[in-house]
């Protein structure tokens, strides 16, 4: 039987100590800018209703780098949190 609280333990590690190293930042960076992009895209799709506006946001978004530290970080802490949350649903009990 594992510690109390072990798994709930490894995710906060995974979400704080996997952006601590260079290929966990870069992977968590990618991963945030993906997610956040999608979820552009499917705001401008719902809110505008127009699909070659969001399709062409979505590419743009995607493909254009960030324009400040700031949003690197939020990318990485996006793609962090998200990972997390995926690997302590997938992890087997």
């Amino acid at each position: 039987m594992g510690k109390a609280f072990g798994y709930e333990r490894g995710l906060v590690k995974y979400i704080i100590k996997t952006p601590l190293t260079v290929v966990g930042f870069i992977s968590m960076y990618l991963f945030g800018g993906g997610i956040l992009s999608f979820l552009t895209g499917l705001t401008h799709l719902f809110g505008e209703g127009n699909v070659l506006e969001a399709v062409l946001f979505y590419f743009v978004s995607e493909y254009l780098p960030p324009t400040s530290i700031g949003e690197v970080l939020v990318q990485t802490f996006i793609g962090s949190l998200v990972a997390g949350i995926l690997w302590y649903m997938n992890t087997p009990r």
